[in-house]
């Protein structure tokens, strides 16, 4: 069974002290390659050292949170990720973040808008992050050409079949072991359009950090609320992962 964790932070100073091994536990669970996000400047640069580290088992997509407004230059993030072109497979995460973020929704739409024409310009998947603005975050995208992964999603059911018949993907985070709004998600989301991830280190299925080997449990979970086998599901999900982010392995 080959599975994918289309999102995690393996940059984090967390997994400093064990990350080779938590690489050999993500492949033992039957990960076959997972996908590490930056956030801005100083994360990004770090998601490339991992990615080169573990290269053709990790990669990088390098993006700039609507939580580092402020605190990060955008504009010096996107010439980054132009730079690095051929080292990333997405633009992201990038979006809008009416929960925790700081700044206006107005500034957040405006930097949100000049990466998703940056992924539009590099052709590459666009991973977006959205808290309490999904809806927002679809109306900006959807006539766009780009294609979308909206990463750790927790909006409503309704959206989620929008968001699909656009082309785009729900991404379901290791949440939906034990969230029952996930979960409610899970039931509903077209499984040609969906990826499942980690978010490692955080949402742990399990006491203590989460890590990228924990998604075999989403992967079980989803299969159980689908009424699919598991391996079914993964064929199908492996098969997703590869299209979006144009990985051949």
């Amino acid at each position: 069974m080959e599975l994918a964790d289309v999102h995690c932070h393996l940059n984090f100073d967390s997994f400093n002290r064990d990350r080779d091994e938590v690489i050999r536990r993500a492949k033992v669970a039957g990960v076959v390659f997972l996908i590490d996000s930056g956030f801005d400047y100083t994360s990004n640069e770090r998601s490339l050292r991992v990615s080169d580290n573990y290269e053709g088992f990790v990669f990088s997509t390098l993006g700039f949170s609507p939580n580092r407004i402020g605190k990060s230059d955008p504009r010096y993030v996107a010439n980054q990720i132009e730079e690095n072109r051929d080292r990333i497979i997405g633009v992201g995460e990038v979006g809008l973040d009416l929960k925790k973020a700081k700044t206006s929704y107005e500034q957040q739409k405006e930097i949100f808008l000049q990466f998703v024409e940056l992924a539009e310009e590099l052709e590459l998947p666009l991973i977006i992050h959205a808290r309490k603005a999904e809806e927002r975050a679809f109306d900006l995208i959807k006539s766009r050409d780009v294609t979308a992964v909206f990463h750790c999603y927790t909006g409503s059911t309704s959206l989620v079949g929008r968001i699909t018949d656009a082309g785009h993907y729900i991404s379901l985070s290791t949440l939906v072991c034990f969230s029952d709004n996930v979960k409610r998600i899970a039931e509903v989301v077209d499984v040609d359009h969906l990826l499942l991830e980690t978010d490692s280190p955080f949402l742990s299925p399990v006491k203590g950090r989460n890590e990228p080997a924990n998604v075999r449990m989403a992967y079980e979970t989803v299969a159980s609320l689908q009424g699919v086998g598991v391996d079914e599901l993964a064929i199908k999900l492996i098969k997703n992962a590869r299209e979006v982010f144009d990985v051949d392995i």
